[in-house]
């Protein structure tokens, strides 16, 4: 009998309707750190993929600049990026500028000069020293 009585004890307490409640929320309080968790984990994953991308970027980076400084350290490329990157020329070769008549105007050199502009290159010469 003490055994039927302890029975209808436990389940009087654990089907009543305040525990019941209590285990609701309960529930409810772990769906919802679940529902937390869970969108920490996309954003991370988010923020895996972006820096898997950034990573492939940086790569191909250093390796261009490692193919580049390869084609450098030759003497074709060394001229070629000396060129490229400062107007220099070799002895014996000249510059060619090319104007474009649409893009940009040139006008007309004169072949006299001014009173004034040979004041100006005497008093230049004289005083410039």
């Amino acid at each position: 009998m003490k055994e039927y009585q302890q029975k209808y004890i436990v389940r009087t307490v654990l089907y009543s309707k305040v525990t019941i409640v209590v285990l609701f929320l309960l529930v409810i309080l772990l769906l919802r750190s679940i529902m937390e968790l869970n969108t920490k984990r996309m954003d991370v994953n988010a923020l895996k993929k972006e820096s898997e991308q950034e990573r492939v970027e940086i790569e191909k980076k250093v390796f261009e600049s490692r193919k580049k400084n390869e084609f450098i350290k030759t003497d074709r490329g060394f001229e070629e990026y000396v060129r490229v990157t400062y107007p220099v020329v070799k002895d014996g070769e000249g510059v060619i500028v090319v104007y474009d008549d649409e893009k940009n105007p040139v006008s007309d050199v004169r072949e006299t000069m001014t009173i004034w502009e040979h004041l100006s290159v005497m008093w230049n010469t004289r005083f410039s020293k």
